[in-house]
Parts: structure tokens; sequence; C-alpha cells
């Protein structure tokens, strides 16, 4: 009786799995540019067209970038702008908002049951809870709450206070532990403000806000955070660039 033999990895599938986890490892940082494809070739020690399909591949995968006549580049938070942080404006090709962040805490807590099913961990994981106020003009407009697993993000409480005012939360997450936000998730739905909300945005119990559910992903598609914004848009419009 024939014995069943596995079948041959092919050679692109496993340059693609080194060139993987030598990101993964930091070798190279989010934004920066990996050996061109005949280096890459030379080192292992295998075909430019071998080097080529596994880029591709993990370009597919979020993993790379590439820019005509300069090279394959790790993909990270600081090559999409447009995930970095909520934007206003009044209308399409009007001017930005600047807006400032106050740190208003940072928790350890049993997670909630909807983060616990967007982050896809267990019942008794902790997770951070990071409340934050985005602030315009001298008044309250977003009111920010983000659940961070623990095991992910040790000693996460020990940052400053002002990091979280002055870094947007994905630069500071990938800076810090590197993980890059690779994309996200988004539902958006207009609620009335509950007692807390309306407290915090000061604004009276029933306002109507606009309620933004976020989930972040970073390699192998894993969820880090699970995000609940409420936004006022009496005077300025959330603004997003896909």
């Amino acid at each position: 009786m024939r014995k069943n033999t596995p079948l041959p990895i092919p050679a692109y599938f496993r340059m693609q799995t080194v060139v993987r986890e030598e990101i993964e490892k930091g070798r190279w940082k989010p934004g920066e540019a990996i050996p061109t494809e005949r280096a890459l070739a030379e080192e292992h020690r295998i075909s430019i067209g071998t080097v080529k399909k596994a880029l591709l591949n993990l370009t597919h995968e979020g993993y790379l970038y590439r820019i005509q006549g300069k090279g394959t580049f790790v993909a990270g938070t600081i090559t999409r702008e447009n995930l970095r942080y909520y934007r206003l404006m009044e209308h399409f090709g009007g001017i930005e908002a600047a807006m400032k962040i106050r740190f208003l805490s940072l928790t350890s807590v049993k997670c909630p049951e909807a983060a616990r099913t967007c982050l896809g961990i267990g019942q008794k994981q902790p997770v951070f809870e990071l409340r934050r106020l985005f602030i315009f003009d001298q008044r309250p407009v977003i009111y920010n709450i983000s659940y961070l697993p623990e095991a992910l993000f040790k000693n996460l409480g020990r940052l400053p206070e002002t990091l979280f005012e002055t870094t947007p939360l994905y630069i500071a997450l990938e800076n810090h532990y590197g993980l890059p936000t690779l994309h996200n998730q988004e539902l958006f739905n207009a609620v009335p403000a509950g007692e807390e909300v309306a407290a915090i945005l000061d604004v009276p119990k029933e306002t109507p806000v606009l309620h933004i559910e976020m989930i972040s992903f970073t390699y192998k598609d894993k969820p880090y955070e699970y995000r609940q914004a409420y936004c006022l848009t009496t005077r300025q419009k959330v603004f997003r660039e896909i």
C-alpha cells in the first residue's frame, strides 16, 4: 500500500512566509523600503519571478505597498493618513477643523460583550478602556471610548497621559507596540444622547448624535481595538476619505 506523501510547498509560498515573518519581527519598519526583488532573489537563492509572486501576494494581504519607480514598502498606519483620526469639515473642499484631544481616563475593565465579540477574546480576558474627548473651538464635539486587549498592550497604563492627547492613538500604539493599523471597519447610525454622553458633550439629553462603532485590524487580520464614538455634527460634519 502506497503511503500518502505531502505535497511540496511552492517556492513562492515559502518566500512569502519568510518575508511576512521578517515584517512581523520588525526587520523593516512601516513605511520603510524592503530590499529589491533582485537582492531578495540573491539572498534566498531563488528566481526573481518567485520573489515577484511572493511580494504580490503580500501586497494583496496588506503587508506591502508599491510605488512605481521607487520600490516596495512595508505598509502601516503612516501610509494610511485617513485612518489616524477623526476629521471635521463644514463642506467638501473646506478647511479641516483643528481639534484638541483631552484625556479622560484609562482603566482596566471587564470587557463588555460587544467589544469582546468584535475583538474575538475570551470572557475573562481584561481590556483597557480609554476615554478621550475631542474639542473644537473650545466645545466638546466627539466623545470616544476605545477597548484594547491587555494581552496585546501590556503596561499601556504606564505611558504618559499626554501621549494620548498629542499623538493619534494609531501612531502611539504602532510606535510603542509595533502594531500598525492595516484597515478598519465602521458602522454609523444616529442615536439620542444618553445621560452620560449628553453630560460629557454638554448637550441636553436625547440630543441626536452620530454614533460610530469601529474595529481596527493589524497583521494577520487580527482585531486589536473596538471603539465607540459619539459625534456632534451641528456645526461640522465628519469627513472620511477612502
